[in-house]
């Protein structure tokens, strides 16, 4: 392998890694300059924000706990706003760099405080009121004296105009469509941004500073999930100044301020690599005992493989396995390996409009002919790809959902046959011929193939039933939100969809997706379905503030529509997925999705070589 220098100057080290072996050298990192300050009180001066003349500093401990981890794709960005739900490596680096307004626990789908020290909703329903903490701050890492450094508390200001961004077209932020929950985003979403004055901007933003540890909220209509929004990385402040006066070259690490569990070290080009070190002025609950990551992307001159064969050989603590790999991993029966959910599902929609796919028995019937662990192994795994087997559609790691396999129906041939046999359509007898729609990429042609082999193995559908078209992405979208009108050919009767979450709460994924018109008039799929009552239970689940009894009526809801008795209005087939290697004297705590937390991984001493 060749030579990978990483410098950081956490008692100033260089650490090389070659042929796969790990060794310390003392050495001087290059300077940077000095580090960019503003004063205690947040005002800038002319210019660039620069350094006050009292500074109060950390020096960190003398003999730190290093890792050496490897992400694999390199982030596409590092800024909140702009980070995008499966840039995995982007959010790991979000979630440790910065202070989200709230923490959304990827195990138990509970939402916890962070900045946000807690959150009051107003009668109406619509008004919130979240109150920060007042001791955590913008640091940055002087490269000269090797110490951190605070900048300025992070206030309600900072919050304010996070939002304010995330709302502008102009930025581009990916989720922005979770924010148009606050009143007015949507509409400035939509504005030419050379016409949105200041003022225009704070007239018409639901969001305004109290205090300077007090932010109020207006949203455009009830919304108990909001917490969950608050969890997200679009919503997390940033310092104003600074991105105002660096433009887009804010996250650089010689620029940046942090204001997470760790900072950056600021000598390392990001094209190198990022070496994040605990910052010790964060206030929280530090569980982990983790001082210094030493993050490498798959880029030259480290490549997955490599990786994987570093971890392999006790060189690295944890890395994302190179599709080469999955293969030959046993997810289940391994400690050592990972697999965690992202926030994305592929899905297989029914047309209500296309008999005899208006009758839940038949839909039913077909989605227990499918063998998702078959599809993960035999279509994904040859892909280089992985999932994680789906049996209900909110994925792991979302708010309010039921555990892994909790809810929902999965592989079950005898009972498949037997439903549609009781419909009348034994062996798919009398239906008619059906259309399988999928987008034009390779890998969809071959999951449609394996479930139409399935449909024929296990249900006993003759050959030719079904047609397997492929069209532009476009064209497969249109067909999914837009319903047909007069004359118009039906829809297709089977339609192959990969979701991408908006907002990780389980509301998001059953009233925002299918949910049914008459409740949910702005759901994606637009079904011709009739309300039922699950529909009914969910429609109430948005009033609810408390979060156990909001996840109960999730879970009930999803085994009304998935269970074995369910609506069916769509099958889930897998999540997507993150695999990963882990060395067993690293604890990466009890985490089935979301973003790694370094602050909360623990290395065990008496284990690690």
């Amino acid at each position: 392998m060749s030579t990978v220098e990483r410098v950081w100057k956490y008692g100033v080290c260089v650490i090389i890694l070659v042929s796969g072996l790990l060794s310390l050298a003392a050495c001087r990192a290059t300077g940077a300059g000095p580090a960019t300050q503003a004063s205690p009180t947040g005002e800038e001066t002319a210019g660039s924000p620069a350094p006050s003349s009292s500074v109060e500093t950390a020096t960190p401990p003398p003999e730190p706990v290093i890792l050496d981890i490897h992400l694999g794709a390199t982030p596409a960005t590092i800024d909140p706003a702009l980070v995008a739900p499966l840039d995995a490596s982007g959010n790991d680096l979000v979630a440790n760099l910065f202070a989200g307004l709230a923490y959304l626990d990827p195990d138990t789908g509970e939402v916890e405080p962070s900045l946000a020290e807690r959150w009051e909703v107003a009668d109406d329903g619509r008004t919130w009121t979240v109150f920060l903490r007042d001791d955590v701050y913008w640091v940055q890492l002087n490269p000269e004296s090797g110490e951190i450094e605070r900048v300025r508390p992070v206030t309600a200001g900072d919050v304010v105009y996070a939002v304010q961004r995330v709302c502008r077209e102009d930025t581009g932020a990916p989720q922005a469509r979770a924010a148009f929950v606050i009143e007015g985003c949507r509409y400035l979403r939509s504005q030419d941004p050379a016409l949105l004055s200041p003022e225009i901007v704070e007239q018409t933003l639901g969001v305004r500073v109290l205090n300077d540890v007090a932010v109020e909220f207006r949203l455009e209509s009830e919304a108990a999930y909001f917490p969950t929004i608050l969890a997200m990385p679009v919503l997390t402040p940033v310092p104003a100044e600074l991105v105002e006066a660096e433009g887009e070259g804010w996250t650089q690490p010689d620029v940046i301020w942090t204001s997470g569990p760790y900072t950056v070290q600021p000598t390392i080009p990001p094209e190198e690599g990022y070496t994040l070190i605990a910052n010790l002025f964060w206030p929280l609950e530090r569980s982990g005992n983790v001082d210094v990551v030493q993050i490498s992307f798959e880029a030259p001159p480290v490549s997955a493989d490599q990786a994987f064969a570093a971890w392999q050989a006790g060189d690295l603590a944890l890395t994302v396995l190179p599709g080469a790999a999955l293969a030959d991993v046993a997810f289940d029966d391994d400690p050592s390996y990972w697999l965690l959910a992202q926030p994305a599902a592929s899905l297989i929609v029914f047309s209500y409009d296309t008999p005899p796919f208006n009758n839940a028995a038949v839909r039913r019937a077909f989605s227990l002919a499918i063998d998702r662990q078959a599809v993960v192994d035999e279509v994904l795994k040859p892909a280089g790809q992985i999932g994680l087997p789906a049996f209900a559609i909110a994925p792991p790691g979302s708010a309010g959902a039921p555990r892994y396999g909790e809810v929902g129906a999965g592989y079950d041939p005898e009972t498949a046959r037997t439903v549609l046999a009781e419909e009348g359509f034994s062996n798919c007898a009398s239906i008619p011929p059906t259309t399988l729609l999928t987008d034009e990429s390779d890998l969809s042609l071959e999951l449609a193939t394996r479930y139409v082999t399935m449909w024929q193995d296990v249900l006993g559908c003759r050959e030719g039933l079904f047609t397997i078209e492929q069209a532009p992405l476009r064209d497969v979208l249109v067909a999914l939100r837009e319903p047909p009108v007069g004359l118009e050919p039906r829809r297709p009767a089977l339609i192959m969809l990969f979701w991408e979450g908006d907002y990780p709460d389980t509301y998001h994924w059953l009233a925002d997706i299918f949910g049914c018109r008459e409740r949910f008039p702005e759901a994606y799929l637009n079904q011709a379905r009739p309300c039922i009552e699950a529909d009914e239970q969910l429609a109430g689940a948005a009033h609810l503030e408390d979060e156990v009894e909001r996840a109960a009526r999730y879970a009930a809801v999803e085994e009304a529509f998935f269970g074995p008795e369910g609506e069916m209005p769509l099958i889930p087939v897998y999540y997507f997925a993150r695999p990963v290697a882990v060395q067993p004297w690293l604890e990466i705590a009890p985490l089935h999705a979301g973003a790694f937390r370094f602050d909360r991984w623990v290395v065990d001493d008496s284990l690690r070589p």
